[in-house]
């Protein structure tokens, strides 16, 4: 048999003779001429080398090839028509994986709340958080193991496209007693004068190039660097010293025993971005989330552009 002179225009020309229990019926019922009907049917027997109808003058009925092939070819259309409504749903962002390569601060404290959000629009899709350093956050992006990365933003990797998602206010943090908690806001230079706990490198040089568009007298020397802000939040705890970190932390402070201020001359933050790899499609359901967290970042923004400094 060769299967490459099959179509689906003739499955269903048989599905419709052997469902409706003869050619005019089914002819009518695919609005096609009764001529045209046998036609394709006679090309499908011949495809097939067998007789699938036998035909009197009286009726028509599926020969005993044609009531073996009658389950297969009734399983191949519904198997088409699944693998068509599935894709259908893909394209409508009613189903899929999104999964998300981001950094601790983020991971922790702003994603969770939009996953939610977004589940409730998507129930369907499933959305996966791999929480990673900044570096490591783009290179899952880039080897294809994440959709998206969210990640300060940084000169990207040139297979990657980069989308600013919002800023974020960079915050004192400190003991309750430490001297500088009795201010309602404090300057970098009054901050650079403590032991400061700091993140990565990466982190580090970012800050100091900020401070130093403001001023070159306001030079940052941590006395401790770590690579998570738990860590950093943790050794502020135990009087190691005080740290300077995105307001987004601000909610994981209370645990510690942390407060926060305001930081001033200069005001300074973190831009965070979005990241995807430049020339790749993304799936339905990454390119809804996609859309659906530059939407919620970008009303977020516009509703703290009045934000007191």
């Amino acid at each position: 048999m060769n299967t490459s002179h099959v179509t689906l225009r003739q499955l269903r020309a048989f599905l419709a003779i052997a469902d409706a229990g003869g050619f005019a019926a089914a002819a009518r019922r695919l609005h096609l001429t009764p001529s045209a009907l046998s036609l394709l049917i006679k090309e499908l027997e011949s495809s097939m080398h067998v007789r699938l109808f036998d035909r009197t003058t009286r009726s028509t009925v599926l020969s005993l090839a044609g009531s073996e092939f009658y389950p297969l070819a009734r399983k191949v259309l519904d198997d088409l028509a699944l693998a068509l409504e599935t894709t259908q749903d893909l394209e409508q962002k009613k189903r899929g994986t999104v999964r998300i390569a981001c950094t601790p601060l983020y991971a922790s404290t702003t994603l969770p709340e939009l996953i939610l959000r977004y589940r409730q629009q998507y129930p369907a899709i499933a959305v996966y958080v791999l929480d990673s350093l900044n570096q490591q956050a783009l290179a899952r992006v880039v080897s294809g193991e994440a959709d998206l990365g969210i990640a300060p933003q940084r000169t990207a990797p040139p297979e990657l496209v980069q989308e600013s998602l919002f800023r974020d206010r960079m915050w004192l943090i400190c003991r309750p007693d430490h001297a500088l908690a009795a201010l309602k806001r404090v300057t970098w230079a009054q901050v650079l004068q403590q032991p400061f706990v700091s993140l990565t490198r990466d982190f580090t040089t970012r800050l100091q190039g900020d401070l130093f568009k403001h001023s070159e007298k306001l030079v940052l020397n941590p006395a401790h660097d770590v690579s998570f802000i738990t860590t950093a939040l943790g050794m502020v705890q135990w009087g190691h010293g005080i740290t300077a970190q995105p307001g987004r932390s601000l909610p994981l402070i209370a645990p510690f025993g942390l407060v926060a201020r305001p930081i001033v001359a200069p005001v300074v933050h973190r831009h965070l971005s979005l990241f995807y790899k430049r020339g790749h499609e993304l799936s339905p359901a990454a390119a809804s989330f996609r859309e659906f967290l530059c939407q919620a970042m970008g009303e977020e923004t516009n509703a703290t552009t009045n934000e007191a400094i």
